[in-house]
């Protein structure tokens, strides 16, 4: 019953950490957004029906291309609804209501409602969907989306529409940080203005449902669709102490206890209760060196990363379980400025590749007058004195795990504590 299967190439670290967690879902993805940390992925590049989950692409461009969501007014009609290729519904009670794109905005969030994209696109391109559709293929391109195709607004159960969970989560990202989604997410419920409270559309996905018995309590929002009437899809994020989690699932069962709800809830209190924050390394220290050439001799400059980097492992963390696989060239002739990369490393933490490092020099090298004075007497002063002279290293493939000061690793806040159901 799946699709072809296609294997995106674009590829960021995706760690696995072990965990005794038994899920259904097919294809899985959590990322720690604090740290920008994979923690669990399986299957994370496989495609799968896009489903509603279309519906976050249109939430993008909808906010962009209409000017006003508060001006911009759709009347809502049954020949509007029965002509649309697939109709869940949500628009129903609204037949003969005039709705702004702000009220069929928030319908859509909150219901994973097509009907409510469909109307919005055609705000949004003058009711040329084919247009639109094209703008949200543009966009995939823009976020780097590589394996994810739309062929409509709305919900569409064909696999001409399909994603992966590594695309939705870069979806995702993006539409996290619009203000109105927020908004509408941690009200849970939307009235339209100037209706009355027969017309106030609630949170459909049950992990944001209090009275559901898939309800997570640390749910910031959540985008959920079925596919089929057996499997269904979800994204969603959580926070608890602090730490923000980012979950995706594709190919979830649709029965009792085996499904993506509870799969998400499993998954995150997990990674609560034992992944912690750890800083790995400073961007004032050494992960390794390269030689320069200069037109008078060669010198060592050291190689720093770009930015310090807190990841998000076990507990049981261990600096002993780090190693870096190196990928910078011999030499390096000059000139080159401060910043600019020149090799980069890969970090592993138990064979688990958790970090990909752009490294860089910092200082100009070749620019100044004084720097290379300074530089060139200090290789005369060399020359002149062999017993003193440094040799030039070899490529190191792989070199020793720096050491770092270990006094700057936050504790592990979460270990040995219980989350509250």
């Amino acid at each position: 019953m799946i699709f072809a299967i296609f294997v995106s190439s674009f590829i960021i670290p995706a760690s696995s950490f072990e965990t005794t967690v038994e899920t259904s879902t097919s294809d899985l993805l959590l990322v720690n957004l604090d740290t920008d940390t994979v923690v669990f992925s399986q299957k994370p590049d496989t495609n799968w029906y896009a489903g509603s989950l279309a519906e976050l692409m249109t939430f993008l461009l909808s906010n962009e291309m209409i000017p006003d969501l508060n001006a911009a007014t759709f009347n809502v009609d049954q020949t509007f609804i029965n002509a649309l290729p697939y109709s869940d519904g949500c628009l129903d009670k609204f037949v003969g209501q005039t709705l702004t794109a702000k009220d069929l905005t928030a319908i859509m969030l909150l219901t994973s409602g097509s009907d409510a994209a469909y109307a919005l696109a055609d705000l949004s391109a003058n009711n040329d969907r084919e247009a639109f559709v094209a703008a949200m293929n543009a966009r995939v391109t823009a976020l780097g989306m590589k394996s994810t195709a739309y062929v409509s607004p709305g919900f569409n159960n064909t696999s001409a529409q399909h994603t992966t969970c590594r695309d939705t989560y870069l979806l995702y990202q993006e539409v996290r940080k619009n203000d109105f989604f927020r908004a509408v997410m941690k009200n849970k419920v939307y009235t339209p203005a100037g209706l009355d409270e027969d017309y106030t559309v609630t949170a459909e996905a049950s992990i944001l449902n209090e009275n559901s018995p898939y309800y997570f309590r640390y749910t910031n929002d959540a985008m959920y669709s079925f596919t089929e009437d057996t499997y269904e899809e979800l994204v969603a994020t959580t926070t608890y102490r602090g730490k923000t989690y980012l979950f995706v699932g594709l190919l979830g069962l649709h029965q009792s206890e085996r499904n993506v709800y509870a799969d998400a809830r499993k998954l995150t209190s997990w990674a609560y209760l034992n992944l912690s924050d750890h800083k790995i390394f400073n961007e004032e220290d050494v992960l390794s060196d390269v030689t320069v050439t200069a037109d008078w001799g060669d010198y060592q400059v050291g190689l720093h990363p770009y930015n310090s980097a807190f990841k998000t492992l076990p507990n049981s963390y261990d600096e002993a379980k780090l190693t870096y696989q190196f990928d910078i060239p011999k030499t390096i002739k000059t000139p080159f400025l401060a910043g600019q990369t020149l090799g980069s490393a890969k970090l592993y933490y138990d064979g688990e590749e958790i970090e990909n490092i752009a490294l860089s020099a910092d200082t100009d090298e070749g620019l100044g007058m004084l720097s290379d004075f300074g530089r060139f007497t200090g290789y005369v002063y060399r020359r002149m004195t062999p017993h003193r002279e440094v040799l030039a290293k070899e490529f190191p493939t792989e070199p020793a795990v720096p050491a770092v000061p270990s006094s700057e690793t936050p504790a592990a806040s979460n270990a040995g504590t219980a989350m509250e159901e």
